[in-house]
């Protein structure tokens, strides 16, 4: 059977820049085996899959290569910009407007304005375990131990944990040589699902400047991350590394697929940004049997 995909660029205002994600907006029929078919012939780091929801205006289901995930907040963003576009997200005389979307994290809402920004509502923030052995960190990261900068290693959640891995400079985080099977194992191990160096310099005028490496959902280098980012913001209030609680983050440099997320802390945790459709695709998936 033949599954029309959209090819949608998130966190981005251009066609080069940004997060690629695969949307299929009719998967009421897909199989779980058919989903992660099309997100592995894609390629992509995540891919979403709308479908009818009894709970609220639509749900979403996201795949990375090899396994769903329960939030993304990149292939979000791409989902609701497509939405949009195909006309399902009707604004009629409104520049605003407010739905929600089912997922393994919950029901949660999404802001869709008329401008082309969207802003995706993610779960309260979770604090886990602090991270005391720095020196396997940064011998996991290819890295010194001073690299480092002297704030908590973390594992935050704002829908999937992700480790927050505070880093010196730009310098750094552009030397990172991620050991992707120690960082499987370790995520294995601890439950958390990424690692999210970051640093305070930055090469625009954003707040920070991130990489993530999540090797155990297949995804060896993320451009840009919505739920890490997300996860970062409630770090940064939590040990009151700022006196802001608005940020942007820009990602994705090192792979020539830059972009910025919008972060806002305050009683709910909200990350949005922009989408750029690139175009089509056509897969030919196995029918189940």
């Amino acid at each position: 059977m033949q599954v029309k995909v959209k090819l949608v660029n998130a966190f981005t205002e251009n066609p080069k820049g940004g997060n690629p994600a695969g949307v299929v907006l009719e998967a009421d029929n897909l199989t779980d085996e058919q989903m992660i078919e099309i997100s592995s012939k894609l390629g992509f780091s995540e891919s979403a899959f709308v479908q009818k929801s009894e709970n609220a205006d639509f749900k979403v289901r996201f795949f990375s290569p090899t396994q769903e995930v329960d939030l993304c907040g990149h292939a979000t963003i791409a989902t609701f910009h497509s939405l949009i576009e195909s006309g399902q997200i009707d604004f009629r005389t409104l520049e605003m407007k407010v739905v929600t979307q089912e997922t393994k994290s919950g029901v949660l809402p999404v802001k869709c304005n008329r401008n082309g920004l969207i802003v995706m509502t993610q779960k309260k923030s979770e604090f886990y375990q602090m991270e005391n052995d720095r020196d396997l960190i940064s011998r996991l990261l290819h890295i010194k131990t001073e690299d480092l900068m002297e704030y908590p290693i973390q594992s935050v959640s704002t829908g999937t944990p992700k480790l927050i891995i505070p880093v010196k400079s730009l310098d750094v985080l552009y030397k990172i040589k991620p050991d992707l099977d120690g960082i499987k194992e370790y995520c294995k191990r601890t439950g958390t699902k990424g690692f999210y160096p970051f640093t305070f310099e930055t090469k625009e005028k954003s707040d920070f400047h991130a990489r993530q490496f999540n090797p155990l959902a297949g995804i060896n280098e993320d451009p840009i991350t919505g739920v890490a980012a997300g996860a970062l913001g409630a770090y940064i209030v939590q040990h009151k590394l700022s006196d802001k609680n608005q940020f942007v983050v820009e990602q994705g440099y090192i792979m020539n697929k830059s972009g910025k997320i919008y972060v806002q802390i305050s009683d709910e945790i909200k990350v949005g940004g922009y989408a750029f459709t690139v175009g089509e695709k056509n897969l030919q998936v196995k029918s189940p049997p």
